[in-house]
């Protein structure tokens, strides 16, 4: 009987030994909690993500307060946070836009070029009126400062530089920025020059202008350089300097922050703005205007005077 029982005892502990890993690794791999959504089962090494809270984002709430009277022929306001409309003045009509256009071939250019490439000035260069950065045929510079001199100084010399330089050359930068229209979906605009001289093929609305310098402020190279007020670049062998300011005064006024002045004689004065007040940014579009600078001041104050965010 001993003998016997001794055999029972051991064969039964074996048994139980044998068991024991699937039950050991059932209570290392797997827990159920129950303050788990839905008893869910963790395996090792996981663990439960905390609940994200989302913000909604504050809606701008009119007050009543009647908007300026402003003259420009097309005129759009927009909150960007929201992408609200707040006021709006033939903002679909398709007008000359002038050298806001450089929105765009800053916006084309950044996809392309990167700040330290080299760019070489056209021999032709001279042959470029209007506004000018002072660019010298055969000159190098990096294609950021080229950048800086074509939306400070509104240089049309440089919007030529950079067009001249990119592969295919002028035409075939022109080409992408239609391309560029047209992936946006901007139906009421067309370019045959980057630096926005008068054409009747040459055209864009205030809200297609609008969407284009959204979409640019979100670069923060673009949004660095159409915020500053003046600087100056030099050429890659230093023998020239070439002193830059901002074109829009009103980055002198609070919380503005760029981006894009043009005048010329059929699109008379625009202005493309960006302020920032109390944490709300709002994007101005003011094209063929008398006083771009006065009006869009109006607008600004305006906003932040008759909206609250809610």
């Amino acid at each position: 009987m001993p003998i016997l029982y001794t055999i029972a005892v051991t064969f039964l502990s074996i048994s139980v030994l044998i068991g024991l890993p699937s039950v050991t690794n059932l209570i290392q791999t797997k827990v159920e909690a129950s303050n788990i959504p839905n008893n869910k089962v963790l395996t090792q090494n996981e663990f439960q993500p905390p609940i994200e809270i989302i913000k909604p984002i504050p809606i701008p709430k009119n007050q009543g307060i009647p908007a300026p009277l402003i003259y420009a022929s097309a005129v759009v306001v927009k909150d960007l946070a929201t992408n609200t409309l707040l006021f709006g003045q033939g903002e679909n009509q398709r007008v000359p836009i002038a050298s806001t256009t450089k929105i765009m071939t800053a916006l084309v250019a950044v996809e392309h070029f990167r700040p330290n490439d080299v760019l070489i000035v056209p021999e032709n260069i001279f042959t470029i009126t209007g506004s000018s950065m002072g660019l010298k045929p055969g000159e190098q510079l990096s294609f950021r400062s080229v950048l800086y001199g074509m939306l400070l100084n509104s240089g049309n010399d440089a919007a030529y530089t950079i067009a001249q330089n990119y592969p295919g050359g002028f035409n075939v930068f022109v080409q992408a920025m239609n391309k560029k229209a047209i992936s946006l979906g901007l139906i009421n605009t067309h370019f045959t020059n980057p630096a926005g001289f008068d054409d009747v093929n040459h055209y864009s609305s205030a809200e297609d202008l609008a969407k284009i310098a959204s979409l640019a402020i979100e670069n923060s190279q673009l949004a660095r350089v159409v915020s500053t007020k003046e600087t100056s670049v030099a050429s890659l062998d230093k023998t020239t300097i070439h002193s830059l300011k901002n074109l829009n005064k009103l980055l002198d006024e609070p919380g503005v922050l760029g981006i894009k002045t043009g005048t010329t004689p059929a699109a008379r004065e625009n202005l493309v703005g960006l302020v920032e007040r109390d944490g709300h940014k709002i994007l101005t579009v003011v094209l063929g205007s008398n006083d771009r600078f006065g009006e869009t001041d109006k607008l600004f104050n305006w906003v932040y005077s008759n909206f609250v965010w809610k």
